[in-house]
């Protein structure tokens, strides 16, 4: 099971100390735009290297990140996903599992953005990393493939890592949340602990997913 340790990570004027460890479960970061989330995934996922600080992490990471489109190197959803289970046979079959077997001849890059987000996370996981790290995973989602994400994310063995600003899902999800403000940690544990930090922060209340 892979494990993160962010140990007193500075970036720029974005995290300003955050100290995390993570292992196991879902874990999402929460906090309102431009509090850090998307930059803490980033160096988790060693794709920015702190100012200050260090981190330690798996050495298989799967990742989608905002943009979808960018997971994407090849002509057809099913040659992509191909690649990443060892074959036809078993793309097909994720596919099918998730209703998506219309779209295994299409091109990804023709895809709508929800279809793309979807396709982006099957192949960040499909593989069976260590862990897994998705930036904002639900948007343009709906309700009913956001419930399909969750299924699929939640039946994993693996550490998996969100940073998603839809305060409903991460509610639903998360074994533990962790809440950015400003670059640092204000709040940190199950979803019925932070409920007050989100409130303090002015990020909407959920009702029920």
């Amino acid at each position: 099971m892979g494990e993160f340790t962010v140990e007193n990570v500075w970036v720029k004027n974005i995290l300003r100390g955050v100290t995390l460890n993570v292992e196991g479960g879902v874990t999402s970061i929460a906090g309102p735009n431009g509090s850090g989330k998307t930059t803490l995934l980033r160096v988790m996922a060693g794709l920015v290297k702190p100012d200050k600080g260090s981190v330690k992490r798996p050495r298989k990471i799967g990742s989608s990140w905002q943009n979808p489109y960018f997971s994407f190197t090849k002509p057809t959803v099913l040659e992509e996903l191909s690649e990443t289970v060892g074959g036809e046979r078993g793309a097909l079959e994720m596919l099918r599992s998730m209703d998506l077997e219309n779209i295994a001849g299409k091109s990804p890059f023709t895809l709508s953005m929800g279809q793309a987000r979807l396709i982006s996370i099957i192949l960040a996981v499909a593989w069976k990393p260590e862990a897994v790290i998705l930036d904002e995973p639900t948007n343009g989602l709906s309700c009913e493939w956001k419930a399909r994400v969750w299924e699929l994310l939640r039946s994993m063995k693996t550490t998996i890592v969100i940073a998603s600003h839809d305060v409903e899902f991460a509610l639903a999800i998360s074994d533990r949340i962790v809440v950015l403000n400003e670059g640092t940690i204000v709040g940190e544990g199950g979803p019925k602990d932070v409920i007050k930090d989100l409130r303090t922060l002015g990020l909407q209340e959920p009702e029920a997913w």
